[in-house]
């Protein structure tokens, strides 16, 4: 077996721990260093060796938000982390969104709070901006916005919220930069580009919460806007919904001035003191925002990508793509998303499954991400605070005994992820909001690799035997659906202004697997591909791909690794595909070695019925069998279905752990011949605690 292959299998089976998930760390409670230092050196052991440390909602008032007492309890747990060998990412704020030092920035000067611009019949409530001559008027004014802030009473309409700051304005920021930025450097300097490796910064808005009333604004804009060539009367457009040239230009100005007061200046503090800018921006198509990220990030909330919200159809589906794709382009080595942040089924709050959380983690895995931020791990779940945009995804859940099962999941996706190359020779063109989704949709369903290159880039680019080439990635042809016009460099490819034009898969199945995705990776010269069943229908085709070689394939949950059946002609390897509903496989192409086959399985069948429960409290029910067996082989398998999750025994020895139907069972270990004891213990979702709702839960039952 090649040496690259043999070091690829090793590391995916014991992932190194620089791509571990980092999740989001609630630290919302009255500190108690015996129990932080306790839940840090918990986190390590189930492979977690990473936190942003979030100050939540819930922490006392008595610990004033940048104070120093503030600071010894941060330095603290940094110090804690140290010692563990963890990574830490600090949180620009206290709570969200950005650029307030929670209310401090307003509080040292008044006139930095955000401003907007608003449609009144009443012209001295603000700074007149235009007279529309029908009775109307477009004044300037504070929005009044606010944010989610740290304290109990501090929430959205409470009367503690702190107002959100004009992030338009580089006073302002310089003033957000020196209270927080400067003062973490000030107490943390020592672990700056070690420990720290970023700044989150999270979902930045310029008006502040509760302001939607209002559109963008600043001071003095009128007077670009009119030298740009806009006339300040068609901004009434804005609150019409419509578009006009005034309205674009507003917007381009807007825009422009974000990204080089707000982003710039933050992204270069990042940069001069060791650390990424990390975090994502307000929108999941914000783009030009994102090539100030050092870690190009973007965030997965609610259920807006899954198959019951539109999956690729919907417009959020982008998000993944164009984190990873920018950090493609610009040679950044990761991309981060916040993932589950309140994906919860059938708007119960704490209902989202292992089941979920896994098919997630896939979703963002063949799109490129390899930086995982759960949202998120509360450091306290006391009273309200169960309840502040749950769930736990971590310890306060029913699998978190079993999570290293996740931590090392996320770990070979994110590896195999990183410092690779994904072979898209498609290029997709994009702007800032305007990212094809439904456009692309054929690309998805017939398995054709593409890449997100925003418009900003192609001044980057370069042109080589007709393809279109930047950071190592070369595109024969560019898909431009967004009607972009006056770049000479795309005169030179191949251009075309619809995807169902393309026939290009070097992933070619036997029949149509429109729920299947595919990413063919290249690390350390290994050819590989990344396959998805996203759908609910199991695949059971043939598979062909345009090299010559044998077949791995690599079970990422279970971390093992076998030889496929494939025959290969004129340069091409075919081999079966069979994946469930949900699964995923990492094929890789080139010499097995001594790898063997994957083992028969002696199938004992479906033993659902065959148990009966002894015990249910607790969220929890006990089944057990007698199962007689004449000849042991070591093989045996069986079955059974169940919600949620399922923890086997057998014979008193535990033998594993399931969190989604159907749950198959390896016992052949532990079998014996004659009478077997097989118990099971069946957990309900979590929701049945936190929650008045009753989720069925026990063998025979299936929550779909």
């Amino acid at each position: 077996m090649n040496k690259n292959i043999v070091g690829l299998l090793d590391d995916l089976m014991n992932p190194p721990k620089e791509f571990t998930p980092i999740p989001f760390w609630f630290f919302n409670d009255e500190p108690d260093l015996e129990k932080i230092k306790m839940q840090l050196t918990d986190y390590v052991e189930k492979g977690v060796n990473g936190i942003v440390l979030h100050p939540r909602i819930g922490i006392p008032k008595t610990l004033e938000y940048l104070s120093d007492e503030y600071f010894e309890i941060v330095k603290f747990i940094v110090k804690t982390a140290a010692e563990l060998e963890m990574l830490v990412v600090l949180y620009d704020e206290g709570m969200y969104p950005s650029g307030s030092a929670h209310g401090e920035v307003v509080k040292a000067n008044p006139d930095f709070a955000s401003v907007g611009i608003i449609m009144t019949d009443d012209p001295t409530s603000g700074k007149l901006i235009v007279d529309l001559e029908d009775g109307n008027y477009i004044v300037q004014r504070f929005t009044k916005g606010t944010i989610r802030g740290i304290h109990f009473g501090e929430d959205d309409g409470q009367p503690g919220a702190p107002p959100s700051t004009n992030i338009l304005n580089p006073l302002a920021v310089d003033k957000f930069i020196e209270l927080t930025h400067e003062r973490y450097y000030q107490h943390l300097k020592e672990y700056f580009g070690n420990t720290i490796i970023g700044f989150f910064t999270d979902e930045p808005c310029i008006l502040g919460r509760n302001a939607s009333r209002y559109r963008d604004w600043t001071d003095n804009l009128e007077e670009d806007i009119v030298a740009s060539g806009g006339e300040l009367k068609e901004l009434r457009a804005l609150f019409e919904k419509k578009e006009n040239r005034t309205t674009k230009i507003y917007k381009s100005l807007i825009k422009n001035r974000l990204m080089e007061v707000f982003y710039g200046k933050i992204s270069k503090w990042c940069e001069e003191h060791g650390i990424a800018l990390m975090g994502h921006p307000e929108a999941s198509d914000d783009i030009a925002e994102e090539l100030y990220f050092h870690i190009p990030g973007q965030d997965l909330i609610f259920r807006r990508v899954s198959p019951e919200e539109g999956g690729i159809i919907q417009s959020d589906s982008v998000h993944a793509k164009t984190a990873s794709d920018i950090a493609r382009h610009l040679g950044r080595r990761r991309n981060s998303n916040e993932c589950f942040g309140v994906c919860i089924r059938n708007k119960t709050p704490w209902y989202f499954t292992g089941e979920d959380m896994k098919w997630y983690i896939d979703w963002l895995g063949v799109r490129g991400v390899n930086m995982y931020i759960p949202h998120a791990f509360f450091y306290s779940v006391k009273g309200e605070r169960s309840g502040e945009r749950p769930p736990d995804v971590g310890p306060n859940n029913i699998w978190w005994d079993h999570y290293k099962h996740y931590s090392d999941y996320m770990k070979r996706i994110s590896y195999i992820m990183t410092d690779s190359n994904n072979n898209a020779n498609i290029a997709v063109l994009c702007h800032d909001n305007q990212v094809p989704y439904k456009e692309v949709v054929s690309l998805f369903e017939q398995q054709i690799e593409f890449n997100y290159l925003p418009l900003a880039l192609l001044e980057q680019c370069s042109i080589k035997d007709n393809k279109l080439c930047i950071n190592g990635y070369e595109y024969d042809t560019v898909v431009n659906v967004i009607g972009a016009e006056g770049y000479d460099i795309l005169k030179s490819v191949h251009t075309v202004t619809d995807c169902n034009d393309i026939q290009k898969q070097d992933f070619i199945t036997k029949d149509l697997c429109k729920n299947l995705r595919v990413s063919h990776i290249t690390k350390d010269n290994i050819e590989m591909y990344f396959v998805f069943n996203e759908g609910q229908e199991d695949v059971d085709t043939q598979a062909t791909v345009p090299l010559k070689g044998e077949i791995i394939a690599v079970d990422l949950w279970k971390g093992k690794s076998y030889k496929l059946r494939s025959s290969s002609h004129e340069e091409k390897t075919q081999f079966p595909l069979q994946l469930k509903a949900f699964e995923t496989v990492l094929i890789i192409i080139g010499d097995a070695g001594e790898l063997e086959e994957k083992p028969e399985v002696t199938f004992l069948g479906n033993l659902t019925e065959t148990f009966k429960c002894v015990k249910d409290e607790n969220n929890q029910k006990l089944y057990t069998a007698n199962l007689q067996v004449d000849k042991v082989e070591g093989n045996e398998v069986f079955e059974v279905v169940g919600e949620e999750m399922v923890e086997c025994y057998c014979n008193g020895e535990f033998v594993g752990v399931s969190f989604w139907n159907n749950h198959s069972f390896s016992i052949g270990k532990w079998l014996q011949t004659g009478d077997n004891e097989i118990k099971l213990r069946v957990t309900g979702n979590i929701a049945n605690i936190y929650t008045n709702e009753k989720i069925p839960y026990g063998l025979g039952i299936y929550n779909k």
